[in-house]
């Protein structure tokens, strides 16, 4: 292994070789690779239906795996009302997490147990395989399930309070053999591309390695592949997971390895860095605020100018890149240089090198711990919930109070790009200047990869909300590759060269604003002497308005709308935390009365039909029978003729637009009596979906025997106390839905028993007044009419519905 912070790192681009590797990775990907053959499988069920083979899991997160308002869970996430927590006002570590759950925040609709210790494989004295644990400060492994005898299967944690969000993860394995090579199968990312089929690899930390060499983190890993598989994301019926697979080669016996998505920088590490450069006397360390888990968000102050700059960094707790950036900036400018000088002197630098430390702290990729993603709400922020941004917007209102804002810049990770490079926002050809220094002065900067515009999903990002503070300059996004850099050739970023990029950027600062600033240091230079005249010559000539550079930044390493909980979703939490009982009894009662017209439902059949066969459809309607018109408001100048359903012609078919099922199969075989016709905006729009605004042809299957409908049809109970108890159920399942025990619906919704059988008297008489099943179609009836009566059939359904 090589120290990449003294020796020159291998190609990034070329993985180790491996005679072997394409039929590895083919028999990878036939286990698992997508196939849109395959039935709906979700992650859900490979975590419920594969406990044989589970090995490994952080905590049991039952209790809070599902959102209570569609009863959806999610194998991997952690749901809990935040507001409970930050009532709690203690401070929250990750080692007391589960049981502050278990004691704190249970969910109000499950019935409490005694927290149980997970019993797991690998704790056994029989176990010989790897032993995993993510359970320390930035960890990120949620199970892992071994599949074979040197293979496992890995998943990683959802963002808290959120649906996905997965990218990071860090996690060690123990009891190693030598020599031993081991498969990992990371299953649920959830970004359709990566850098790891750009050549990018785990980052790996060995203890015996370390301690040896001094090797500290490094890239390894071979047969590095990246594709999507068959595992269906919870919350959708198209998306699926990605799987991230990679092999690695142990070099110890009994060691413990740890492996990351790119080079771990955590909370600890920021609080040793303030802690070494607090007795710096250029820089002032201060706290902007507590966060939810009362942890400290430090702000670093450097300089007394009349100017200020502000930097932020590690919105997202899982883009660890930021991190090590902004720290080489920060050493920069409380080192001994003319460029530091100068700068500390016209300009105050307003420093927060973690926004999000409570997502930092517990393994999240993008949220913090209420699971918002804190780079899209700067417009509004929320003081408690969204405490580092709400106090950064204040501090900003103080800093315009008695100085000039005139720079901000934004830390991010980007997994997608090599590279780093600068977003801003659409406004004039100024702007353009500091990326073009950039860009000649770091060879780790890429001018084509910058982009200029606002796209509508960053409306509410620091870049573009922050813009309005910045009177005479400008706010910026830089992203840094996770994985490497091209200039002349392909290069692993490391450690230090995030670092160098850092200083990278200071020096860029200073250049932009040198015609601006007083200069008076007798400090050395840090730039040489020629770099710096060919930067003075280039921001002299250059015509920026001829400079091109992207005007879409769609392409992003963000779009995390579809794994944040919507509005409805968290306000249910705290729903069911007022009246448990009576929602659980309601919805109890709801889905028995589903239950109980099941005999109706079931028999529909969904159609996409095109308009001729409707005309054969309803030529085939008016031969059905058809009695009692009057009732109806139909013409009753015919006398009723009971006579059996006329079949299609043998072999007669028609072709729809999604089906190929025959008239000769949906009207010859069933005995028909009812055919109701919408569209997508009527009544049925909630039990059939459709992405046409064709008509839907519903059919029904006749639940009475042909014997009772051969037999004269009378309006009376006497006639209805004849029928069997069997055939009374089905007659009941279509107009009996009044017999639904109103008076126990009325106890729980407190209801009076006056205004329960109020409610239901007038859900009676309605279908008195419109339809009931022994009522038919006549010859005279067109699709309109049925139309209207399909709707009376579903409304006390749909009444009874409202009143919850």
């Amino acid at each position: 292994m090589q120290f990449y912070g003294l020796l020159p790192a291998p190609n990034p681009l070329v993985q180790a070789a491996d005679p072997d590797i394409k039929q590895k990775i083919g028999q990878i990907k036939k286990k698992d690779v997508y196939d849109e053959n395959d039935s709906a499988f979700n992650m859900w069920d490979y975590f419920s239906q594969n406990k044989v083979n589970l090995i490994y899991q952080r905590f049991d997160n039952y209790p809070w795996s599902m959102i209570p308002l569609n009863n959806n869970r999610f194998a991997a996430s952690c749901f809990f009302d935040c507001k409970k927590l930050l009532a709690l006002n203690r401070e929250i570590r990750l080692q007391e997490f589960a049981s502050l759950l278990n004691n704190y925040l249970y969910p109000s609709t499950m019935k409490q147990k005694e927290q149980k210790q997970l019993y797991l494989e690998q704790d056994s004295k029989k176990y010989n395989g790897l032993k995993f644990d993510s359970n320390f400060e930035s960890g990120n492994l949620f199970t892992s399930y071994r599949v074979s005898l040197n293979e496992y299967d890995l998943m990683m944690q959802n963002d808290t309070n959120t649906k996905g969000n997965t990218q990071w993860f860090y996690f060690s394995v123990e009891n190693t053999v030598k020599n031993s090579v081991v498969t990992f199968n990371i299953i649920n990312f959830i970004k359709c591309d990566s850098l790891f089929n750009m050549g990018q690899r785990p980052v790996v930390f060995s203890t015996k390695s370390n301690r040896s060499k001094g090797t500290g983190w490094v890239k390894e890993g071979h047969n590095i592949i990246y594709f999507r598989n068959k595992f269906k994301r919870e919350n959708s019926s198209l998306n699926t997971y990605y799987t991230l697979s990679f092999s690695y080669k142990f070099e110890h016996s009994n060691d413990k390895v740890y492996f990351a998505q790119c080079y771990p920088y955590t909370h600890s590490q920021l609080n040793n860095f303030v802690e070494k450069i607090r007795t710096n006397k250029f820089a002032v360390i201060k706290e902007l605020c507590k966060t939810i888990s009362k942890l400290s968000c430090p702000l670093i102050i450097i300089g007394n100018g009349k100017r200020a700059i502000i930097l932020l960094a590690r919105q997202h707790p899982g883009e660890t890149p930021s991190s090590f950036t902004i720290e080489g900036l920060t050493e920069f400018l409380i080192s001994n240089s003319m460029e530091t000088e100068i700068l500390r002197n016209n300009f105050t630098f307003y420093i927060i090198p973690m926004i999000n430390p409570d997502g930092v702290v517990f393994g999240n990729y993008r949220c913090n711990l209420n699971g918002i993603d804190l780079n899209r709400i700067w417009i509004s922020p929320h003081k408690e919930l969204h405490d580092s941004i709400w106090y950064v917007r204040e501090l900003i209102k103080q800093i315009n109070q008695s100085a000039e804002i005139c720079l901000i810049i934004d830390f991010h990770g980007h997994s997608k790009k090599l590279n780093s490079f600068y977003y801003a926002n659409s406004l004039c050809d100024e702007q353009k200047l500091l990326p073009l220094i950039s860009c000649n002065l770091s060879k780790m900067m890429n001018l084509r990869d910058c982009c200029f515009s606002i796209h509508e999903s960053k409306k509410k990002t620091a870049r573009v909300a922050l813009q309005q503070e910045v009177i005479n300059g400008f706010t910026y996004t830089l992203e840094i590759s996770f994985h490497a850099f091209r200039k002349l050739g392909p290069q692993d970023f490391t450690e230090s060269y995030y670092k160098q990029l850092g200083e990278d950027v200071g020096l860029s600062i200073f250049k932009l604003f040198e015609s601006t600033m007083v200069k008076s240091s007798k400090l050395p230079r840090t730039l040489n002497q020629q770099l710096n005249d060919e930067l003075d010559n280039l921001i002299k000539h250059c015509d920026l308005s001829k400079l091109q550079i992207g005007e879409d930044d769609s392409g992003s390493d963000s779009n995390p709308e579809e794994d944040v909980l919507q509005e409805q979703e968290l306000l249910s939490f705290n729903e069911l935390k007022k009246k448990p009982k009576f929602v659980l009894q309601a919805k109890k009662k709801l889905n028995k009365f589903d239950k109980s017209i099941q005999t109706d439902i079931q028999h529909y059949q969904n159609l996409m039909l095109d308009e001729k066969v409707l005309e054969k459809i309803a030529e085939q309607v008016r031969s059905i029978r058809k009695p009692n018109f009057d009732f109806l408001g139909f013409p009753s100048n015919q006398e009723t003729n009971l006579h059996q359903d006329v079949p299609l012609q043998d072999g007669f078919k028609n072709s729809f637009q999604q089906t190929d099922i025959s008239l000769q199969q949906i009207l010859g075989k069933m005995q028909v009596y009812h055919v109701r016709v919408s569209n997508k905006n009527s009544i049925f729009q909630n039990q059939f979906t459709t992405q046409s605004s064709k008509p839907i042809v519903i059919v029904l299957k006749n639940p009475y025997s042909k014997q009772q409908m051969q037999s004269p049809q009378r309006q009376t109970p006497q006639v209805q106390e004849l029928l069997s108890t069997k055939n009374r159920r089905r007659i009941t399942s279509l107009t009996g839905r009044s017999t639904i025990d109103y008076k126990g619906l009325s106890r729980d919704r407190k209801y009076s028993i006056q205004q329960s059988q109020q409610d239901r008297n007038q859900a009676i008489s309605f279908i008195k007044q419109q339809i009931t099943p022994q009522n038919f179609l006549t010859q005279e009836a067109n699709f309109e009419k049925i139309a209207n009566i399909s709707k009376t059939k579903v409304y006390d359904k749909q009444m009874l519905k409202n009143l919850f």
